[in-house]
């Protein structure tokens, strides 16, 4: 990737101007990097004024080529730019490396899906808990844990005590609640398999093998001066704070580029490694359908094409906030729209792909603002390049 231009515009957003970068690939047609930075633009720069948002890093992958475009501030303190090297969290985009380390570690013959947690965490042996397989911790198909721990649940040891003390109400395997301790609970599993704490195993392990350069769990010192600082509503400066099983459900920080190539390495299996190229497809397989959506590992996936309401429906309070029944199915083949939102409270991201129409996305904010408002901006990209591709 190399600076083709660079151009600085500045607008006003309530309390803090903005910049912008462009940087496409060097044999990019000019033609084609105008209208995918059109698109862009258009879809994504009227979010920023209308939510007060400091930075923003935007990526497309369009027809074998990638385009980065980079807004704002990464901190309102310092005014510096956001850049290729600005890290920013994933939230609950981060669940999709756990779901990755999951089914490496399978293909490893370290866990199968189909093992109880009580294998790997004795502790849960005689716990209802057990009766759930790793599966349906994965796809939050465990029927009722909820979608945080309980805020007095801090330590190891209160987090395992959770655990033994919950109790199954909706039958397991029929309903899918989406939870944070869920795909905890799979990922600690999958770390304790591999005998390593979960956050080596995603940057001793996982995240080389990806080839990523500035993906991180625990951001190092050499490192904080591209951290970015998330804002809250009021403009307020935070970052995430420690939690029960906080690394396996929303604790991984990245950057636009690092994001980018993970977004085509599922887009395109073939270019990843080959010892990491079966996990990553695995990611991709459907176990349980509710409504237009089926719950893949870490990604939600859809038949292609979908509507736009269908993929707002996923991100709903009816299905964020509640559980909802659920069909058994496995879906690996087909044309499919693969998607994932992610926030912690001061930052917010998206990533969609869609591999009949070679494209993929990328969005990064520090500031949260509205899921809906993501999917449609991202939609409205796909459309944009589509129907200038086909006068």
């Amino acid at each position: 990737m190399v600076v083709l231009n660079k151009t600085k515009t500045i607008f006003c957003v309530l309390i803090t101007s903005m910049s912008l970068t462009t940087y496409v690939n060097a044999n990019e047609i000019p033609a084609t990097s105008i209208k995918v930075e059109t698109a862009m633009n258009t879809a994504f720069q009227p979010l920023m004024k209308t939510y007060a948002v400091p930075g923003m890093a935007i990526g497309v992958l369009y027809n074998g080529k990638s385009y980065e475009k980079y807004y704002g501030v990464q901190s309102l303190a310092n005014a510096k730019a956001v850049n290729k090297n600005t890290l920013f969290e994933l939230g609950s985009v981060s669940k999709i490396f756990t779901a990755t380390a999951g089914t490496y570690a399978q293909n490893l013959g370290k866990i199968s899906l189909q093992d109880h947690p009580g294998k790997y965490l004795p502790a849960l042996k005689n716990s209802d808990i057990n009766q759930v397989t790793l599966l349906e911790l994965a796809t939050y198909t465990s029927g009722n844990l909820p979608l945080q721990f309980p805020d007095q649940i801090k330590t190891d040891a209160q987090t395992l005590q959770y655990f033994q003390d919950w109790k199954v109400k909706n039958p397991i395997g029929q309903f899918r609640q989406y939870s944070n301790p869920s795909i905890g609970l799979f990922g600690e599993a999958t770390a304790k398999a591999m005998n390593m704490p979960f956050s080596a195993l995603l940057e001793q392990v996982i995240f080389p093998k990806l080839e990523l350069q500035h993906t991180y769990v625990q951001v190092p010192k050499a490192q904080q001066g591209n951290y970015a600082f998330g804002y809250d509503q009021n403009n307020h400066p935070l970052r995430v704070t420690a939690g029960a099983f906080d690394a396996q459900a929303y604790g991984v920080k990245s950057s636009l580029p690092d994001m980018l190539h993970f977004l085509n390495l599922n887009l395109n299996p073939d270019q990843a490694k080959a010892v990491i190229k079966p996990a990553i497809l695995a990611t991709h397989t459907g176990y349980f359908k509710m409504g237009g959506m089926t719950q893949a590992l870490g990604w939600e996936s859809f038949s292609y094409p979908t509507t736009l309401n269908t993929l707002l429906e996923s991100n709903s309070d009816r299905v964020v906030m509640q559980s909802n029944p659920v069909e058994k199915t496995l879906v690996k083949t087909g044309s499919r729209v693969f998607h994932k939102t992610g926030s912690t409270n001061g930052f917010g991201t998206y990533v969609i792909y869609i591999p009949q129409e070679n494209f993929g996305l990328v969005m990064l904010m520090n500031k949260k603002i509205p899921n809906a408002e993501r999917i449609k901006a991202a939609y409205e990209v796909l459309n944009s390049l589509k129907q200038k591709s086909n006068p």
